[in-house]
């Protein structure tokens, strides 16, 4: 067996197989697969999804509680007799940061015809506030460091955004990014 001469080519070949096994990975599968994309945020710190949905059972129950930034906590049904659009989000996620004002403006838009309530998943309090701050967040807002209310409600990458009906039955877990006006056409399918 030939040795490389270099360890820098055991780098290179080990990266490459890396990089071929990812791509099978993506590629592979049949044509109804072909939205199971995860890409790589821009600055190459936390993997974003452009469109990718799973089929595991949705959390149908909303009665279930949460912790505001101020410390106190609600229940998601607090929220009944209007739409809710629940959007788990972090400071890591560049999708995340993206779509946040896009979902400032619909609920600005809708008024109280539908309630927002972002879910921040960093496990830094000050990042989720400074990303809040950033983006000029105003409807209410939780944090959940470890994902417990993200896995609960079907969560398989970020961002992900549940749409909850006036009855508070789940309608719907999008894994991926919204614009402003894919969100605006997913929240009228709720009323």
């Amino acid at each position: 067996m030939r040795r490389f001469p270099h360890p820098i080519s055991r780098q290179r070949l080990a990266a490459a197989l890396a990089a071929i096994t990812l791509t099978t990975a993506a590629c592979g599968g049949n044509s109804n697969d072909s939205a199971r994309v995860i890409n790589l945020g821009d600055d190459g710190l936390a993997p974003f999804v452009d469109d990718i949905q799973s089929d595991a059972a949705v959390h149908s129950d909303v009665n279930i509680e949460f912790t505001l930034f101020d410390g106190g906590t609600r229940n998601f049904t607090s929220y009944a007799g209007t739409p809710l659009v629940i959007n788990f989000f972090a400071r890591t996620c560049p999708a995340c940061v993206a779509e946040m004002p896009e979902f400032q403006e619909v609920s600005n838009t809708l008024g109280d015809a539908v309630n927002f309530v972002g879910i921040s998943t960093d496990h830094r309090h000050e990042d989720a506030q400074i990303l809040i701050e950033e983006t000029g967040v105003t409807y209410d807002l939780g944090w959940d460091p470890a994902g417990d209310l993200f896995a609960e409600f079907g969560g398989i990458a970020m961002p992900t955004t549940v749409f909850v009906s006036s009855d508070g039955t789940v309608i719907e877990v999008w894994s991926g990014v919204l614009t402003a006006t894919d969100l605006t056409a997913k929240i009228q399918e709720l009323t």
